[in-house]
């Protein structure tokens, strides 16, 4: 495939067509000038058309490299960016065949018929960078439960100030993991407090972010955003809003090159709807308060190479109930803590584990999750990778279960 004509390139081309009509139009001089040293009469209208010709072809030279360096110029402002999620699980508690008289999608069959080759995530996304001040991007999902819509706003950046506002469908801002990608994630999928509390990890919105340096050394960054609340994956109400309140978040980060961290907060309604089966069921809200902090921690190790160390803790009151919302029932308190450390094995191989703690109500006994992993990446090239994760996941008060997981996955970006 050839490789893209830079504008270096086509300058240089322009540069080398001008020399050589130079060339050209001196050969012809000196041509006219061997005829006058002989007495001979020149031939002024031959001269005069070669010239005119000569003149001609450079001004369609000169027409043709301006298209082509304004062609090159709208492509550079377009980017293309995707990446591929191939994976293989193995479950221990999976079955052979669906319990008898039942089907595949029974509830007492998921989770035990997961020993499958599948595509995770295909993630292909367009950003346009129309001006210095003006951008937009659009990215779609593929997958096993069909294509859907991840990103789509535009931004715009006031040039004084520096604030960039964002408006459309993009991440919660909440946090380092929810918008931490997929593709470069250690683990595949996110810890469980992000899967439960950010389904989906998108809402439609808007949001306001600044960044600059403090004491040319260090990075403040500073983000707010207000947002529908119910997200992108709510079934219920798609991408309707059912009330008038908006949930706030905003964030706050700082980076010390060696180390990064930041707080973040949340704050919104629940919108509970009524229930007729249920009389005393009337609609309502409940308060839904986040708050969240997190730091990376990278260094390097002789011989092996580069590290890091992160961890997020997230705490929060949530509704009281995951389904039916009675009038007057309370919230519950929630807590998350996800520890990663990753250490390079030199140039190729990476070592990872997570310790992945969820716990959905701190008044309950007996029903926190801690999950362990562990695994190991190989980086096959700048684009690929694969990974092999054994995951153990532990549920307390429940006897123990033979339910852990052993992903394979290759990622490929592009």
């Amino acid at each position: 495939m050839n490789r893209p004509t830079t504008t270096k390139q086509a300058t240089r081309s322009r540069i080398r067509a001008v020399t050589l009509i130079r060339y050209a139009l001196c050969a012809s001089l000196l041509m006219g000038g061997a005829h006058w040293a002989k007495g001979e009469e020149p031939e002024s209208d031959s001269l005069y058309d070669q010239l005119n010709q000569v003149t001609d072809q450079m001004a369609g030279v000169q027409e043709r490299l301006a298209i082509a360096e304004s062609d090159i110029a709208k492509l550079k402002k377009v980017k293309i960016t995707g990446y591929v999620q191939a994976r293989y699980e193995y479950h221990d508690d999976a079955i052979g065949s669906p319990a008898l008289g039942t089907t595949s999608s029974d509830k007492k069959n998921q989770g035990q018929l997961l020993n499958r080759f599948f595509i995770r995530r295909t993630r292909l996304k367009a950003a346009f960078q129309a001006s210095p001040n003006a951008a937009g991007a659009v990215s779609f999902d593929g997958s096993a439960s069909g294509v859907s819509l991840k990103d789509a706003y535009v931004s715009v950046t006031e040039p004084w100030s520096q604030l960039t506002f964002t408006l459309g469908q993009f991440n919660w801002l909440f946090g380092y993991e929810i918008s931490f990608s997929s593709s470069k994630r250690e683990f595949p999928e996110r810890a469980r407090w992000a899967r439960t509390l950010f389904p989906g990890e998108r809402d439609r919105g808007v949001k306001v972010e600044t960044s600059f340096l403090v004491e040319d050394r260090y990075t403040l960054g500073l983000q707010a955003g207000l947002y529908n609340g119910n997200g992108v994956d709510d079934k219920s109400f798609n991408s309707n809003d059912p009330n008038k309140s908006k949930d706030v978040i905003a964030r706050a980060t700082c980076g010390l090159g060696f180390l990064d961290f930041g707080v973040s907060g949340y704050w919104g309604k629940q919108f509970n709807p009524s229930d007729q089966s249920i009389p005393a069921q009337q609609p309502s809200t409940t308060d839904k308060i986040r708050y969240g902090v997190d730091a990376q921690y990278f260094y390097e190790l002789p011989r092996l190479g580069g590290g890091v160390l992160k961890g997020e803790l997230v705490a929060g009151k949530e509704p009281k109930n995951a389904k039916g919302f009675l009038s007057g029932d309370t919230t519950r308190n929630v807590l998350g803590l996800d520890i990663v450390w990753a250490q390079n094995l030199r140039e190729r191989f990476q070592w990872i584990s997570r310790l992945d703690f969820y716990d959905p109500d701190r008044d309950t006994e007996q029903d926190q999750t801690t999950t362990y992993g562990l695994g190991l990446i190989y980086f096959w090239d700048g684009n690929s990778k694969l990974k092999l994760i054994y995951e153990i996941p532990k549920t307390a008060g429940k006897n123990e279960v033979k339910d852990n997981t052993i992903t394979l996955e290759w990622v490929y970006t592009i």
